[in-house]
């Protein structure tokens, strides 16, 4: 019961909650941007409006030879519909963002440690020299102060 009364408690659990509505929201995001699942293959016609006239009969083409890659006949195959060559370009050039985006962040930490943290630290350490005469004892004195 005292676990209730805790604030982290309910920061942890309003975090974990959080995580799970932005999961939910992802997934219908991703539902609904999706596309139609299909291997390549041209999807069937629909059968919802009536053949106009009767199909003729074609006859059939004659057997072609067989080319030497499967299913390649003067086309891409449509096996693997995703463009390689965009991707890496896309992967690279969101490499070289993330690269820039890192080295901007660490200096602008470098210089937020240079011109606010050290000068903070410097001075109050300069003020604590100054106000207790223990600290200006030898580290030996202090500890056994301690």
């Amino acid at each position: 019961m005292s676990r209730l009364r805790q604030p982290l408690f309910w920061i942890v659990l309003a975090e974990v909650v959080l995580m799970f509505v932005l999961f939910a929201v992802a997934w219908r995001v991703y539902e609904a941007h999706r596309p139609a699942a299909s291997a390549g293959f041209p999807l069937p016609p629909s059968s919802a409006s009536p053949p106009a006239a009767a199909p003729t009969q074609r006859p059939s083409p004659p057997p072609s030879r067989p080319s030497p890659t499967p299913g390649v006949a003067g086309r891409k195959p449509a096996l693997f519909p995703v463009d390689l060559a965009a991707l890496n370009r896309d992967q690279a050039s969101l490499e070289r963002a993330e690269d820039a985006v890192l080295v901007e962040l660490i200096r602008s930490a470098r210089g937020y440690l240079e011109t606010v943290v050290l000068p903070a630290v410097r001075r109050v350490e300069r003020v604590s020299t100054a106000i207790s005469p223990a600290t200006a004892q030898s580290p030996a004195a202090t500890r056994k102060m301690l």
